[in-house]
């Protein structure tokens, strides 16, 4: 059947009504999808690679524009660059970015439109790089020699958000002491960021370090476990002092016979129990029953007191080594130490002559022993201002004294220091003490001029941080607690009220400045102790301390005349718990002398042991009023 033309152009009418009709239809949102991936990775606090996006579109799926998209983090601690964005003409809006959160695991972004089902985009979190180990054990811990410490070191790997890091390799290595790590060395961390060694056995030294470190990049510093290693029990003794010495009638010998215990790896050992015992006609013993220290496996006599006889004899033993027998000999010889004093620059005043005096007896009382003579050749003034030439051979020591102008009242009270020692022991032989003038009056009223002068003797005498350099006898000198660290010392300390203190004993004087710092006893530890670094009035003791490390310089010494002193509490403060000093004591200042100091041997063969020149620290010649 043919189809008129009028007819054609009726059907082509309707249609094109129909699809006018259908365009004049709103255009509502009806669809709303992620415009690309909804699942994403990414490490903590970095931004994703895949910038979140979404499509809105209509009823006929075309892309509607203008419509307002709300992003928000619905899981984790991100956040997105833009917090509402309206879509493009193509019907597309996107966050501008999303920062993940700090912690590793799952996070969520949500996109929401009104009236439609949200769009979720998921991340995975993985942890950023190593950042830093962190120990699952304690840092140091106590384990015999040769033995397994009781908990291997351990770890957790952590990134900077300290996210845990697993499947990430870790080298363990010795770094002190020896010892052995149990199991490979590099380990890798398991789900948890956990890494351990199977075991960690130390080395058999006491007196080395035992340290294992931990490495892995791209951290630079390595995690340290440390281990305080303890002697094994003992296995054997043996002398820790000479067997055979001299020694003075009614006082001693210079080094207390003493026993060492050993372990199995020769470390000092502590806990063995020695008694000392004198042979018939040998003197008496305090403290005949000692036991070895743990610390340098040492047991000491408290003290020998020889009789009258020529040869007498110690005897230690031990029940722990029923077989082992030291026997310690001492020839006792009648000898008297004394001082020598030689006023330079004219006789002193009576005043000045009787604190002079005064200090010579105060240490006369506590050193018993005569040192023995050595030829002295010296130049004129060498020693100090006023000093004639020496060609002579001195025992004991002499002491030059001077009463002069040094920096006017108050700075420096006086100076001294030996110039000249024995090589064979190291005792001084020759020394200088120098008062400023222009402080005497001071001193005399208020009652401090007998205990600086004493002092100033003390330091002559070799109470000083050089003298107990060369003997190794101090310790930690450029740090904030420097200590004496004399045997004899030390005990003494303890005898005085220093087992109490909880610092390293003992506390040598950390301030004041040169001549000061090293050199005295710490003042806010020991207070009036005569060797502290401040003078003050009310009476400064000569203690057991001073007359200790006298007798660790090698003086025969006694302690039934040292002078009554004990220590003030120290409260809680490792450094002591007192305040530093107050106007009504007056600081030494620089007391050292500064002179050249010279070793001498039995034959005056000189060696100088340090650079000086008391020249350089004075102005032109004066002479001061009030000697």
């Amino acid at each position: 059947m043919r189809t008129s033309p009028l007819s054609s152009v009726r059907v082509l009418l309707a249609t094109l009504a129909l699809l006018a009709a259908c365009d004049s239809e709103p255009r509502v949102a009806t669809s709303f999808s992620s415009d690309g991936p909804s699942t994403l990775s990414g490490t903590a606090n970095a931004v994703v690679p895949v910038v979140p996006a979404v499509r809105v579109a209509d009823q006929r799926g075309r892309g509607l524009g203008n419509v307002l998209v709300r992003w928000e983090v619905s899981q984790g601690s991100g956040t997105v660059f833009e917090d509402t964005s309206r879509t493009d003409g193509t019907g597309v809006a996107s966050a501008g970015g999303w920062r993940l959160g700090t912690t590793a695991g799952p996070q969520m972004l949500t996109a929401s439109v009104t009236g439609l089902s949200p769009v979720v985009f998921m991340a995975t979190v993985a942890p950023g790089p190593p950042a830093a180990m962190i120990r699952r054990v304690p840092e140091v811990q106590s384990a015999l020699v040769g033995a397994l410490v009781a908990q291997p070191p351990s770890l957790t790997l952590v990134d900077a958000f300290s996210n845990p890091l697993p499947d990430v390799a870790v080298q363990f290595s010795i770094a002190a002491g020896g010892g052995e790590l149990i199991g490979p060395s590099i380990r890798v961390t398991d789900a948890h960021g956990v890494v351990s060694l199977d075991g960690w056995r130390i080395g058999t030294r006491t007196n080395e370090a035992q340290l294992v470190r931990a490495l892995v990049d791209p951290i630079t510093s390595p995690l340290l476990f440390r281990a305080a290693p303890q002697p094994d029990v003992a296995v054997r003794l043996e002398a820790a002092s000479a067997t055979q010495q001299l020694g003075v009638p009614g006082v001693g010998v210079v080094q207390r016979p003493s026993v060492r215990a050993r372990d199995k790896y020769d470390n000092p050992a502590g806990g063995v129990s020695i008694t000392f015992a004198p042979a018939p006609g040998s003197g008496s013993v305090v403290g005949s029953t000692r036991v070895t220290s743990p610390a340098d496996g040492i047991a000491r006599v408290g003290d020998w007191i020889l009789s009258a006889e020529d040869e007498q004899e110690l005897v230690a033993t031990s029940p722990q080594f029923p077989s082992d027998v030291f026997t310690y000999r001492a020839n006792a010889v009648p000898s008297v130490f004394n001082i020598e004093t030689v006023f330079v620059n004219g006789e002193p005043s009576a005043r000045n002559r009787a604190a002079v005096e005064t200090a010579v007896q105060r240490w006369k009382n506590v050193i018993a022993g005569e040192v023995p003579p050595v030829l002295v050749i010296a130049s004129p003034n060498e020693c100090g201002p006023g000093v004639p030439a020496i060609n002579e051979p001195i025992a004991n020591v002499r002491i030059f004294i001077n009463f002069d102008s040094i920096d006017g009242p108050g700075a420096i009270l006086g100076r001294a220091g030996p110039c000249y020692f024995r090589t064979a022991n190291g005792i001084p032989v020759v020394g200088f003490v120098e008062l400023d003038t222009a402080d005497l009056a001071k001193l005399n009223t208020d009652g401090t001029l007998d205990d600086v002068m004493a002092h100033e003797f003390g330091h002559v005498l070799g109470l000083q941080s050089f003298t107990w350099g060369l003997r190794d006898l101090v310790a930690n000198t450029s740090g904030s607690d420097p200590f004496y660290q004399g045997a004899a010392g030390r005990e003494q300390f303890g005898n005085i009220g220093g087992s109490a203190y909880s610092g390293t004993p003992v506390p040598l004087e950390n301030t004041g400045g040169s001549g000061t710092r090293n050199s005295h006893w710490r003042f806010t530890v020991l207070r009036r102790e005569l060797m502290v670094g401040f003078a003050q009035p009310g009476g400064m003791p000569l203690s057991r301390l001073t007359v200790g490390s006298l007798s660790d310089l090698g003086y025969f010494v006694r302690y039934d005349n040292v002078e009554t002193f004990a220590l003030p509490s120290f409260g809680t403060a490792a450094f002591g718990a007192l305040t530093m000093p107050t106007t009504s004591v007056m600081h030494y200042g620089d007391d050292a002398w500064p002179t050249a100091i010279w070793s001498i041997d039995n034959g005056g063969r000189r060696r100088l042991v340090r650079a000086g020149d008391w020249r350089v620290t004075r102005g032109p010649e004066r002479r001061g009023s009030g000697r």
